[in-house]
């Protein structure tokens, strides 16, 4: 058989395609996913230690999963195992001064599928009393299923910790239900949450659509979702006369209306590209709201894993334990224990860092794992859109021959529009890449109108002799002083989506003058695999070596 006739050898390094028939005839090999982490902080109080208190919380909630007593260690926050009815529940506790780390992991089976087992880790720690307590949970699933068809659900123990302790993603504070907007002022105070500095988690903005019968809040179980997502995204829901309140606030095109929901990403900026923060439409919302809920659920709890890193934001229970028995291992040698004490400190270091090495090679599977999935799912995205990119060409080709005339997108006024003015006029003929876009957040030239001239230029003219030919570029007079010119000594090059270009043409204005407010450069190629011109940068003249 040749290689061609074996996909196995294709896919597999020799020794695992040697070993694939083998394979088959063994049961599925489970394997350690995890599914969400959730990262917060218990601010300090004065008066009460919130560490005990939060702790107490998570005892609880183990407690009834492990289905026994765990034993009074526990409750004293030392280090523990418990085992009963086939559950496994363990703490570490590492202490260095003032500084405090307790981490709790409980083993679970899954109530309706066979062979899988939910493990939940939590990590509490602090620096001093008087510091913040950084709250850390992992969801982790271990099964052998090749698939895991899941809608996750952050443990409730994160709710009883919000009820109890409160809860904060950095000063926009957690809570177990959706938030209800009643108020303008309510509106005002989602407004400062969007726009918060410091805050890492979504939020979901649902809102009633008035032209309905019915509220929307009674077919979108925003509270529902909010518990399930405590600690993942914040909720709010917006009654429709509110809504525009966001919409003066934000713009039309950031905002959410007729019972539609959006979510908000982190970082917040009015001059975002609005399909940064999704956006779900309210007829989609009424269509089918728990499948919208189920995909929210779904999406964030996925970006949950790229938002934080692990053992930098969020611990794993098996590098704590491994520093909670290399402390006991070094304290019982400095305590001069005897042998036996020591072998026993020695082989208890040596299971645990045994766990904690089995578990960083599950996370390097699932990092690749989850990396193959967004490479696949960018592939797919890139041939789709130059398919679209072809057919769109094609058609605007058949309306000009048939002397049809295309409705142009208004030139923009000004910066703030530039960049989507590009985006909806000429897709898939021109593209600004991020280094250009921040030029136009901070453009100083005065003249958005020639710029978008020269745009409209680049992406017609200048395109068709790239792709055509029929007449050289260099050099050559554009309009009202405008040249295009190679770039000369200011040639550099720069990634774009993954690749390397080499920005080697500009257009430029005449006169030697570089204040910004009345020079213009436009850096630019000719990506000749995607056949359109990639701005590279733009209005400013760039600093380079040769400059």
């Amino acid at each position: 058989m040749t290689k061609r006739e074996n996909p196995v050898a294709d896919q597999l390094g020799p020794m695992a395609a040697a070993l694939a028939p083998i394979r088959q005839n063994l049961p599925g090999m489970a394997k350690e996913r995890e599914i969400l982490r959730v990262v917060a902080t218990i601010p300090a109080h004065e008066d009460h230690d919130l560490l005990d208190a939060a702790r107490d919380e998570v005892l609880r909630w183990a407690r009834r999963r492990a289905a026994g007593e765990l034993p009074k260690e526990a409750w004293e926050g030392q280090s523990f195992e418990a085992l009963a009815a086939g559950r496994t529940t363990m703490a570490a506790l590492v202490t260095a001064g003032d500084s405090v780390l307790w981490s709790l992991r409980g083993d679970d089976p899954d109530k309706a599928v066979p062979g899988r087992i939910w493990s939940t880790e939590v990590s509490l720690g602090r620096k001093s009393p008087a510091d913040d307590i950084q709250l850390g949970v992992r969801l982790v699933v271990n099964s052998a299923e090749p698939e895991l068809t899941i809608e996750p659900a952050v443990p409730g123990l994160v709710r009883q910790v919000v009820d109890r302790c409160g809860l904060r993603d950095g000063d926009v504070p957690m809570h177990s239900s959706a938030n209800h907007a009643a108020k303008p002022e309510h509106v005002a105070t989602l407004l400062e949450w969007l726009h918060s500095g410091t805050r890492r988690l979504p939020i979901i903005v649902a809102t009633e659509d008035e032209r309905a019968d019915n509220s929307r809040n009674a077919c979108f179980d925003v509270d529902d979702l909010a518990a399930k997502m405590c600690g993942l995204a914040h909720v709010v829901w917006v009654p429709a006369d509110l809504t525009f309140g966001l919409s003066d606030a934000l713009g039309k095109s950031l905002s959410v209306f007729h019972g539609g929901v959006r979510v908000y990403e982190p970082g917040l900026s009015l001059l975002d590209d609005p399909r940064d923060h999704r956006l779900i439409l309210g007829q989609v919302v009424d269509r089918d709201p728990q499948s919208v809920a189920s995909e929210l659920r779904r999406v964030i709890a996925r970006e949950s894993l790229r938002r934080t890193r692990l053992g930098h934001d969020v611990l794993s229970f098996a590098a704590v334990r491994s520093a909670a028995t290399r402390a006991t291992k070094e304290a019982r040698t400095s305590e001069g224990a005897g042998d036996s004490e020591k072998l026993s400190a020695a082989l208890a270091q040596i299971e645990a860092l045994t766990k904690q090495a089995e578990e960083l090679q599950s996370q390097v599977d699932q990092a690749w794992q989850l990396s193959e999935d967004e490479s696949s799912r960018a592939e797919a995205s890139e041939r789709q859109l130059h398919a679209s990119w072809a057919r769109i060409e094609t058609l605007e080709d058949a309306l000009s021959k048939s002397e049809t005339a295309l409705d142009a997108a208004p030139d923009p006024e000004t910066w703030d529009e530039f960049g989507e003015w590009c985006d909806a006029a000429f897709s898939g003929k021109l593209a600004l890449t991020p280094s250009a876009r921040r030029g136009l957040r901070k453009a100083l030239f005065q003249d958005v109108a020639i710029a978008a001239e020269c745009i409209r230029w680049l992406a017609g003219d200048a395109r068709k002799r790239f792709v055509e030919g029929g007449g050289a570029l260099a050099n050559i007079p554009v309009f009202d002083g405008i040249t295009n010119a190679p770039c000369g000594g200011d040639e550099y090059v720069f990634d774009y989506q993954g690749r390397r270009l080499s920005a080697n043409w500009h257009l430029k204005n005449g006169g030697n003058t570089r204040q910004p407010e009345r020079c213009l450069r436009i850096y630019y190629t000719f990506d000749a695999q995607y056949r359109q011109i990639v701005v590279s940068d733009m209005p400013a003249h760039i600093r380079t070596a040769a400059s």
